[in-house]
């Protein structure tokens, strides 16, 4: 459980530092920063859905359930992320402090 924590800690971190970095240098809001993160999650489940399957490389005797409430999630995600950007004309400048 402590060691859970510290991974998302520090995934937590380096989404964060990557988004002010992006942010103060090239001028991006966080959101698409943002967008940006749960794309990358998003593909990278999708790219590896094969191995996740029953007789995949992660799952070779088919124990393992498919992952479908974290693939779920990444997808709910995402598509809110962009609903916010879409709708919300003061988060879509929100963290423009490069320009």
């Amino acid at each position: 459980m402590k060691a859970e924590i510290k991974h998302y800690s520090i995934m937590l971190l380096l989404i964060v530092s990557t988004a002010i970095a992006l942010s103060y240098v090239r001028g991006i809001p966080y959101i698409y920063t943002l967008i940006g993160f749960s794309v990358w999650a998003l593909l990278g489940h999708l790219v590896t859905i094969d191995d996740d399957m029953k007789g995949g490389w992660s799952n070779p005797d088919g124990s393992e359930p498919f992952p479908w409430l974290e693939l779920l999630v990444k997808v709910a995600i995402f598509v809110g992320l962009c609903a916010i950007a879409a709708l919300c004309t003061s988060v879509r400048n929100f963290g423009t402090h490069g320009q």
